[in-house]
């Protein structure tokens, strides 16, 4: 992690609060709490989340992630908020739309102290049963059955390069103003001025702008294939699957906002939940 002297900060980040939102009867929870002991987190910027739905995000985490910025997706496709976590109820949180910056403060008598860690999973899969159900469909070999079929089609593989290109443009416009300034003034720096503190900025800044769903270089694979176009008979280069659970909770996200691709990752995995698990309220 990067820890950065920032006199403006708080401009920012006005609020703090301590890892104390924590259920510690549930097994996230307890690994939460030993590894952020004693630690204080601001709250995300664009934060707006009820009292009620931390409750439930508590229920079905063990904890409250600091960096959460609203209910994403709701079981049911509704609007109405429930806060009853279990497997047939309507309403409750599949998934959360998360801050790409966790952000701690390192020591309370230095308030200018800011230690920052990027966080690319921008909508995050927050039931545990659907997340249960997802698993099996993995152990059942759908991540490679699915990798094939985008493979083999090359109108598929097209949306899928947009669809990872249109989550990273989301998650840097995501971030506020003051918190892109930094991204870009401490990584657009000369090579020979640049310090470890700087290029650890870089990084960051390239994970947060150009990753796409479950961490994909979609920029870096943009590069691969032009040069595989360029060959003959080259196969068709597409970002891999990877996990389903991301997917799927970048899915259902989609469902409730503007979008111009679909997550066919997700989509296909949404279809084998309802005909695999009936039961399973969605």
């Amino acid at each position: 992690m990067l820890w950065i002297g920032s006199t403006s900060a708080n401009r920012y980040y006005p609020s703090a609060f301590a890892a104390s939102q924590i259920s510690y009867t549930h097994s996230s929870g307890r690994r939460w709490k030993n590894r952020r002991k004693r630690q204080t987190f601001f709250p995300s910027p664009v934060r707006q989340i009820t009292p009620q739905e931390e409750a439930a995000l508590l229920e079905q985490l063990g904890y409250v992630p600091p960096n959460v910025c609203r209910i994403a997706a709701r079981s049911g496709g509704v609007d109405i908020s429930s806060y009853e976590t279990n497997a047939n109820s309507i309403g409750r949180p599949i998934s959360i739309q998360s801050y790409p910056l966790l952000v701690q403060i390192l020591n309370s008598k230095e308030e200018n102290m800011r230690d920052y860690t990027p966080f690319p999973t921008l909508y995050w899969l927050t039931c545990p049963h659907v997340s249960r159900a997802i698993s099996e469909i993995e152990r059942n070999g759908y991540v490679r059955k699915f990798q094939l079929r985008l493979e083999n089609d090359e109108s598929l593989a097209k949306e899928w390069w947009q669809c990872h290109e249109e989550y990273a443009t989301e998650r840097w416009e995501l971030l506020s103003e003051s918190d892109r300034e930094w991204l870009l003034s401490n990584s657009q720096v000369p090579d020979e001025q640049n310090s470890p503190e700087q290029r650890k900025v870089e990084s960051m800044r390239e994970m947060i702008q150009y990753s796409g769903v479950a961490g994909t270089d979609h920029r870096r694979l943009r590069e691969k294939d032009d040069d595989n176009n360029n060959k003959k008979d080259a196969s068709l280069c597409v970002p891999s699957v990877k996990c389903l659970h991301s997917h799927y909770a970048h899915y259902r996200s989609q469902k409730e906002s503007e979008t111009t691709v679909v997550n066919i990752i997700g989509k296909w995995t949404h279809e084998l939940l309802m005909e695999e698990f009936p039961d399973l309220v969605i």
